[in-house]
């Protein structure tokens, strides 16, 4: 059985009662998880009559613009009406984009919640529900509604359904578990509008991504050591007519690859390299491997980001001949 810890759920609760105003921040470029957890907390404090504002470096994706409240999202606000923030899906305070913009909002002046399930990258927050086991912070949040007794509403459900799918690639991932389905099927239970995340997300994929995929796709190749990689330049957005979102989902075709230790897809946006890391290997645990790098995620998915750009290098090698092989003339 997952659990949360009780006491940091009665400081949670406590920082609430006490809050005047409230923002709402998870990191940029978000997914659905990021989104999910971001616009059902909104919507439940939202319901309750308090002040809230959700905010995001990034505007929501394409794909995920069908969850209810994503155009209360913002991406400005001043950041010395709030005595509360809350962040979610962030293992750690750069994720968010807004460390460097409005670092008073980390600055200790008020009071901070962290809620997410990634393993620790950084220890930040005076209130931190965080655990691991979960799949997605979206799941963090329905165990936490069921153990205030919180109502979730059909849209509730339906943020907090699309992050717990698309944070187990569907349920396909290995963290999908038997919690994880009964928190699914609660969900439904309760509206969920499963129909609206399947065809949003899994079965609307725009042209100019398909053609990026097959870019990053034609790239793939992989190495003696058994890892899978794939590159997506710049200009093959360009080429493609594609933005940097249209990138998402292709990582799952790099790492079906068979038996591969793990796969990488590296892509140019706006000045950094991005790496993706994926594995389906028991052995391998692509979080170490991103966390050398300064990022960091899961054992079977993982980031990070390094300034630069990519750029081609062929390499040749001259080996001796076979012994039946003819020298010529």
């Amino acid at each position: 059985m997952l659990n949360l810890d009780s006491k940091q759920i009665a400081n949670f609760e406590d920082a609430l009662l006490t809050a005047r105003k409230i923002l709402l921040l998870t990191h940029k470029n978000p997914d659905g998880d990021a989104l999910g957890s971001l616009l059902a907390l909104f919507q439940v404090l939202t319901k309750a009559g308090r002040d809230v504002t959700a905010g995001c470096l990034d505007p929501a994706p394409a794909i995920l613009k069908f969850l209810p409240t994503s155009e209360k999202i913002v991406n400005d606000f001043d950041a010395a009406e709030f005595d509360l923030v809350i962040v979610l899906d962030c293992g750690d305070i750069h994720q968010t984009g807004f460390d460097k913009s409005k670092p008073e909002l980390f600055d200790g002046s008020r009071k901070l919640v962290k809620i997410d399930h990634h393993p620790v990258a950084s220890d930040f927050g005076d209130v931190q529900i965080v655990n691991p086991e979960f799949c997605a912070t979206c799941s963090i949040l329905t165990k936490l509604f069921e153990i205030l007794e919180i109502p979730i509403t059909p849209d509730v459900a339906t943020c907090l359904l699309c992050g717990i799918s698309t944070d187990t690639g569907s349920f396909r991932h290995s963290n999908t578990r038997p919690e994880t389905l009964r928190f699914a099927a609660k969900l439904l239970r309760q509206g969920a509008n499963n129909f609206a995340i399947a065809k949003n997300i899994y079965r609307s994929t725009p042209l100019p991504a398909l053609k990026l995929w097959g870019s990053v796709l034609t790239s793939l190749r992989q190495t003696d050591e058994g890892v899978t990689l794939a590159v997506a330049q710049r200009k093959d957005f360009e080429k493609a007519g594609a933005r940097d979102e249209d990138l998402a989902g292709v990582v799952d075709y790099v790492n079906a690859v068979p038996n591969a230790k793990f796969s990488i897809l590296l892509s140019e946006r706006g000045g950094l390299v991005k790496a993706s890391l994926r594995t389906l290997d028991d052995a391998t645990d692509v979080a170490a491997i991103a966390r050398q790098f300064g990022g960091g995620g899961h054992v079977k998915a993982a980031g990070f980001a390094v300034p630069g750009k990519l750029e081609k290098e062929t390499r040749w090698r001259v080996v001796p001949p076979e012994k039946n092989d003819s020298m010529g003339e």
